[in-house]
């Protein structure tokens, strides 16, 4: 779990609080660990990342790992649904808590990933 993505948790669960706009704050930091986690994956398969964009890397990420059955459209579901909630309208109605929840455990499986993608690297003799 990424350091971003235990943040988010915690100011969704209340254990961090934020003043005003919880459950906006936890998305933006979930959105952020998924950034990393994306990063993270491509970098896996040997390759840098640079300054690509989010949409870049979730495009990426769909290349590379064709073979995880579900991994890129779960990154991509958890993108949407974030950032939807963190660029939330006034004309719209607010995130709910379990919407976010529901994404915020998506970004953890694409960071368990992409863990198990730089261990596997990193054992990789070649």
């Amino acid at each position: 779990m990424t350091a971003a993505l235990a943040e988010a948790k915690a100011v969704l669960s209340g254990d961090l609080v934020v003043p005003i706009h919880s459950v906006r704050a936890a998305a933006w930091l979930a959105r952020s660990a998924l950034e990393e986690s994306l990063g993270a994956l491509v970098r896996a398969k040997g390759l840098d990342p640079g300054q690509a964009s989010t949409r870049t890397l979730l495009s990426c990420v769909e290349v590379l790992y064709e073979n995880v059955p579900g991994l890129a459209t779960s990154a991509q579901y958890a993108w949407d649904t974030l950032s939807r909630a963190a660029h939330h309208h006034a004309y719209e109605l607010a995130p709910t808590y379990s919407e976010v929840e529901a994404a915020m455990s998506l970004v953890g499986v694409v960071a368990a990933q992409a863990g198990l993608g730089a261990r596997a690297k990193a054992m990789d003799p070649l």
